[in-house]
């Protein structure tokens, strides 16, 4: 069967198939807390593949992404999450996504923490139907993995994040009259900025713009805290 290499063109970041919202680079979780939250994202994006001749675009395919988290705090600012919930993309309707990921600050002198998390994020489905005006043939598989970098600037609970990030995908779909395609990204070097709100004592809210050559995505998040050690 014949392969051929499909890239990624975004035009307004898909949480998915071309960037996912990752939160701060550091870490201001205590040992045994736990996390639970949410993550919204929406997007629309280009698909371009091309080989031997062979070339076709996927036009504005328009997705959201529901994403329920649960993190836990192993020490003093080093957590580990996990992510599950649904990607809802036109014309094939709701799809399965999970992800996982890690967090950790490596240093921290006053107001301002520097740390780096690492985060993985699927999305599989599997059935027929019209994806950008092509028909897929019931097999859709992308595997998204980021790497983030920078500071954190803290100031009575809130803060506000930037850094450089890298991200990659590897994946494959197949499309009736065009075969079988392997899925990657353009670009694999980005930057990212967010600003988070203290709602509460141990509740925030995130707002993230995340920014390529090719892609671009805005994100949000709100966490709650429970647990950890007793206070005196």
């Amino acid at each position: 069967m014949r392969r051929v290499i499909i890239t990624i063109a975004v035009l307004f970041g898909s949480p998915v198939w071309a960037l996912t919202y990752m939160g701060p680079p550091a870490s201001d979780v205590k040992q045994g807390e736990l996390l639970l939250g949410f993550d919204y994202s929406n997007g629309e994006l280009d698909f371009e593949f091309r080989d031997d001749g062979v070339r076709g675009i996927l036009d504005d395919v328009d997705s959201d992404l529901y994403l329920g988290k649960v993190g836990l705090g192993l020490s003093d600012g080093f957590e580990v999450f996990g992510r599950v919930g649904v990607g809802e993309i036109e014309e094939l309707g709701n799809e399965f996504a999970w992800g996982l990921g890690t967090r950790a600050t490596f240093i921290e002198k006053d107001d301002i923490s520097w740390g780096a998390l690492f985060q993985f994020t699927s999305l599989c489905a599997e059935e027929t139907g019209y994806l950008g005006g092509y028909l897929l043939n019931g097999d859709f598989d992308v595997y998204e993995y980021q790497l983030a970098i920078g500071p954190t600037f803290n100031h009575n609970g809130s803060s506000v994040y930037f850094g450089p990030f890298f991200h990659f995908i590897d994946g494959d779909a197949d499309f009736v009259n065009v075969g079988s395609v392997d899925i990657e990204q353009e670009s694999e070097f980005g930057v990212y900025v967010g600003v988070l709100w203290k709602l509460a004592d141990n509740s925030s809210l995130n707002l993230e713009f995340q920014g390529t050559d090719d892609a671009e995505v805005v994100g949000i998040s709100l966490v709650h805290k429970f647990g950890g050690p007793s206070k005196p």
